[in-house]
């Protein structure tokens, strides 16, 4: 057995702002078993490791990422930096040429937000095919619900049986099976190679805990028994959901939740989030729900009686009311403690959000969003005009109504780093919506433990929970108290991510100082 670890010279937060009266928190066997303060004597032979007046918070803990496909597109080609279609078709053409320098055989880009280009538009088959004709070539948008592909990739799936619909960008189904085929392409060694890079990038951001989504979002849950039974082997805890629709395969594995990313509709950026009103300049178009409502209806009292919890991607006001009103339904005709998903939940009219607090779901969201597609030039205010696009990503008022509500990063569409969600949260573009530290880090922390029914061991710095920790280089209420000052933008530049530790041990140090 290891030696028990202290950590000292610490500022240390607990559960609503930071403990003056604790300066070391003692860890054994993966839990923390005592704190001790400035003049009490530290216990005899134990580790002490010296905080250097860093902060010490509960160990964060993202409730939405995707962490295969974030993983697996690391070591692809991201996109979002690039300001033109010649500056992204040079970067295919190069990152090609690496591919086959290195023994290759696909290419992944990702990570695309047409939007933030000078042509406005996607790269055509045609382009696609000049700089990459050889092997298959995906390329996604920045929300995972758009994809174009090269020919090559396009006469793959059709000799594996897969019909395409004849368009440029491909959205919907279309998009969901050519990404999932792309994926089941992997054998076990590089899905687990893909894990591990994601247990390293959460590390980086700040996470010792991170929710996972494994499945193809229709009938099948991929590699998630491979990775169930891998889980001891990677320095974060992966909390697994069988992103699937098949409930016998979820149930025959023994997970107690289904769903992730199976959708009730798309996105607001590839206009598919579904609407109650249409998109700002289409009145055509309100967006499309995916499932009826007697499909869900059914699907969803299954996993309720049959005591798993319900995880559900909605985005725009009519899916997530499609979804809320089976939850409300299921929670006053047979109340369980299930704690059913709403996963992003960003389109909350007033009305909605009295519903939603009468369902007791948890709003799974992604502070992040609002940081990158907020404000007056924004995404949402360009999609869905001024009025709808201040009742985007509502984390104050939520919470204020009694809702839980989680931070995720979605990762790969945003990052994996708790710095970004904090500062979406606090920093909100709309200052109705914003929380101040103590909210931010809940997010993270015990609303997060408590999504997944571990609110007895994870999300506080508390006696006989697991010593799981995040160590950053200053106070994250520091930003809080300049933005309430009135100063226009937080500055979270100077936070860094110093050290995290995993039941008492030190797994990812940034520095190399605590070693």
């Amino acid at each position: 057995m290891k030696d028990p670890v202290l950590y000292t010279n610490a500022c240390i937060w607990r559960d609503d702002s930071y403990d003056p009266g604790i300066r070391a928190v003692y860890c054994r066997d993966g839990l923390i078993e005592s704190f001790f303060s400035e003049n009490d004597v530290f216990p005899a032979q134990c580790q002490v490791i010296d905080l250097k007046g860093a902060c010490l918070y509960p160990g964060f803990i993202d409730t939405h990422t995707h962490s295969f496909e974030g993983g697996l597109y690391s070591d692809g080609l991201d996109l979002s930096a690039f300001q033109s279609i010649p500056d992204i078709l040079e970067a295919i053409r190069i990152k090609r040429r690496s591919i086959h320098a290195q023994g290759g055989n696909v290419l992944i880009a990702w990570g695309l937000d047409e939007n933030l280009i000078r042509e406005k538009r996607f790269p055509s088959l045609k382009e696609l095919d000049e700089v990459c004709d050889d092997i298959p070539l995906l390329l996604r948008r920045i929300d995972g619900h758009s994809c174009v592909i090269n020919s090559r990739l396009k006469i793959m799936m059709m000799h594996s049986g897969i019909k395409l619909l004849k368009q440029a960008v491909y959205r919907g189904n279309d998009n969901d099976v050519i990404g999932h085929w792309f994926h089941a392409q992997c054998n076990e060694e590089t899905v687990i190679q893909a894990y591990s890079r994601a247990a390293e990038q959460a590390m980086k951001g700040g996470f010792t805990t991170v929710h996972s989504m494994i499945g193809d979002a229709l009938n099948s849950i991929t590699h998630y028994a491979l990775i169930r039974d891998r889980l001891s082997q990677f320095p974060v805890e992966f909390i697994l959901y069988p992103q699937s629709l098949n409930m016998d395969a979820a149930i025959e594995v023994g997970a107690t939740r289904i769903g992730g990313c199976i959708l009730a509709d798309g996105s607001i950026g590839s206009k598919t989030a579904a609407l109650s009103e249409p998109y700002l300049g289409t009145p055509e178009n309100k967006g499309k729900l995916y499932h009826t409502n007697e499909f869900w209806s059914g699907f969803i009292s299954r996993a309720h009686h049959t005591g798993l919890q319900a995880a559900i991607h909605c985005i725009g006001d009519r899916a997530i009311s499609q979804i809320n009103d089976i939850y409300l339904r299921l929670h006053q005709t047979d109340p369980k403690e299930l704690r059913h998903q709403l996963i992003h939940c960003e389109l909350t009219p007033d009305p909605l959000v009295e519903r939603i607090a009468a369902s007791s779901a948890v709003c799974v969201m992604q502070p992040a969003f609002d940081l990158h597609w907020g404000g007056e030039d924004g995404l949402y205010s360009r999609s869905l005009g001024e009025v709808r696009s201040r009742q985007m990503n509502r984390f104050k008022t939520l919470r204020s109504s009694g809702i839980t509500v989680t931070g995720g990063s979605d990762w790969y569409v945003t990052e994996l780093d708790v710095r970004f969600g904090l500062q979406g949260a606090i920093c909100h573009h709309n200052p109705v919506e914003r929380l101040n530290a103590g909210g931010a880090i809940d997010l993270y922390t015990r609303s997060a433990a408590r999504l997944s029914h571990d609110e007895s061991r994870l999300g506080r710095i508390a006696l006989g929970y697991q010593a799981d920790f995040t160590i950053m280089s200053s106070s994250i209420k520091d930003n809080d108290e300049k933005r309430s000052v009135g100063e226009s933008a937080c500055d979270f530049d100077s936070l860094q991510v110093l050290a995290v530790v995993k039941k008492g041990r030190i797994v990812y140090d940034r520095y190399a100082r605590y070693r």
